[in-house]
């Protein structure tokens, strides 16, 4: 079996970061996280198995880790977006909507929108989460959650803000 704990991952593993909204209630929840789990047990790259595992932060955030040795080709990643695919249809959510921006409301609380509303409801000190993170420290330091001034976000910003 190729999938194990996230935890067992090494900060250097490559990662996916898929953003979901809206949030899936905790039934939603059990159901990805059981079809994802299904995926990486047999998650192969040239017939070799993908050592990888998973995490659903926030109950927003699925997490998709591989380790940094296992090969990962084009193909091999092409059926992990197959899957967030299908489970975008089979639950009723977005996934994989790059034009979606995920951001802490000053609540706490976890919202996305449209890029162009962004710019309107946000300020250079608004917390943002950056999906397009690339190794499992980016998610375990928590850098990729930062104040849009720090990452690419800013750019969407308005002029005043």
């Amino acid at each position: 079996m190729a999938r194990i704990e996230i935890d067992r991952l090494s900060d250097d593993a490559s990662i996916w970061v898929f953003g979901i909204s809206p949030a899936p209630d905790e039934q939603g929840s059990a159901t990805l996280l059981r079809n994802v789990d299904a995926f990486l047990d047999q998650w192969t790259a040239h017939n070799v198995p993908v050592t990888s595992g998973r995490e659903l932060r926030e109950g927003r955030f699925l997490v998709i880790a591989a380790d940094a040795n296992s090969e990962k080709s084009g193909c091999s990643i092409d059926k992990l977006f197959a899957l967030a695919r299908t489970l975008e249809q089979h639950l009723g959510v977005s996934m994989l909507d790059a034009s979606r921006v995920f951001f802490r409301e000053p609540d706490g609380a976890i919202a996305s929108v449209p890029r162009a509303e962004f710019g309107e409801r946000a300020s250079a000190d608004t917390i943002v989460f950056d999906t397009t993170a690339e190794r499992l420290a980016d998610v375990r330091r928590g850098s990729w959650e930062r104040p849009a001034r720090t990452s690419w976000h800013a750019q969407l910003l308005r002029a005043s803000a």
